[in-house]
């Protein structure tokens, strides 16, 4: 009788999803490669990385318990994404391949344009425009983070340059 009892899948005992992705994924951010990799990460210690990345589930899942970690994965997606950004993807398809793959047409088709954007911002960003030292420096810092996110790294020596160059 033991053995005829169905485990609950560990994935269905997370109770917010927030607390283990704590990024926020907006189309008006550029932090998707962050998002990416701590979803990705979240998925692989709960086993169910298939979801997403298309490989074969595992012998011991059943086709009932695939399909509630597929909506599992999906709520989780739409838990971790802004409200526009989730109206946007809402209907692109019935799976968590699917609103996966989207996600990525979306922001990895327009990354050149937005990392001009971000590239300008970076470089007219000015100390008076913020409220004090620190706020200057993590404002250059995330600049950097965002475009980094976009495969566009700063280097040192650029980002110490573009320090000096807003000073007054």
């Amino acid at each position: 009788m033991a053995g005829d009892k169905k485990s609950l899948h560990p994935a269905f005992a997370v109770t917010n999803i927030k607390n283990l992705i704590p990024i926020f994924l907006d189309i008006k951010q550029d932090e998707y490669s962050s998002w990416v990799f701590l979803f990705q990460l979240h998925l692989q210690a709960h086993n169910f990385s298939f979801l997403i990345d298309g490989t074969s589930p595992p012998p011991e899942l059943d086709a009932s318990t695939i399909l509630q970690l597929d909506a599992l994965c999906r709520q989780w997606m739409f838990a971790t994404m802004a409200k526009d950004l989730m109206l946007m993807v809402l209907k692109s398809g019935t799976t968590a391949k699917q609103i996966w793959d989207h996600l990525q047409r979306l922001f990895q088709e327009n990354k050149g344009s937005r990392a001009v954007t971000l590239g300008s911002k970076f470089v007219n960003l000015k100390f008076i425009d913020c409220n004090s030292v620190d706020d200057y420096c993590d404002k250059i810092q995330a600049l950097s983070h965002r475009l980094s996110d976009l495969d566009f790294p700063m280097n040192e020596n650029r980002l110490v340059i573009q320090l000096v160059n807003g000073l007054p």
